[in-house]
């Protein structure tokens, strides 16, 4: 027996070529959207540590006062020296403060009358070339209350000179202040 002939057995070949042809396109196509075709790299940096400075001073002498005068004359003028060395590893801004200001006798107080200096004189480790010295502040003992010194690097030292001197009118007008005294507190203090 001979089997019947097929009827458009060539369209449906084609037609079904067609659509496989076409389904292996789409799958092609959703594959190489999907894979993202896209170069990529990393990186990484593991072990970071941040360590909080330190803002630290010496003072030498430390602990005891800095400004013994004795027998200060009118017209005359003493000077005492202390060295300020920043010992922590940051900048920092120096300040100085007089307090607990105490007159001996009351009335009239020697503080209104004694003039006092304070200078920056540097580096007391520098020989050549070292900078002027620097006036920081000047006036009345009495009217001392605070004064920022600068801002000095971590390991930095500087030679702070008080100048303390009396007047001379010439009048005579000193002699109220004949064996008084002044006592004062100098503060230091760092902020970086």
């Amino acid at each position: 027996m001979s089997s019947p002939p097929r009827s458009g057995g060539r369209p449906q070949r084609v037609v079904r070529r067609l659509l496989f042809g076409l389904a292996a396109l789409l799958l092609a196509t959703a594959a190489a959207a999907g894979s993202g075709a896209n170069f990529n790299a990393a990186s990484v940096n593991s072990g970071n540590v941040i360590h909080a400075g330190i803002v630290s001073f010496t003072t030498t002498p430390s602990g005891s006062a800095v400004l013994t005068t004795a027998a200060l004359a009118p017209g005359h003028s003493d000077t005492d020296t202390v060295d300020i060395a920043n010992t922590g590893d940051l900048s920092a801004t120096f300040t100085l403060s007089a307090a607990s200001l105490v007159d001996t006798p009351a009335s009239p107080p020697l503080s209104s009358e004694l003039r006092l200096e304070v200078r920056d004189l540097g580096d007391p480790s520098c020989s050549s070339g070292c900078p002027a010295a620097t006036t920081l502040w000047s006036g009345a003992l009495a009217a001392l209350r605070s004064v920022t010194l600068g801002t000095w690097a971590a390991g930095a030292t500087h030679r702070i000179a008080f100048v303390v001197s009396m007047p001379d009118a010439g009048s005579g007008a000193e002699n109220a202040y004949q064996s008084a005294k002044s006592t004062v507190d100098f503060s230091w203090g760092a902020a970086g």
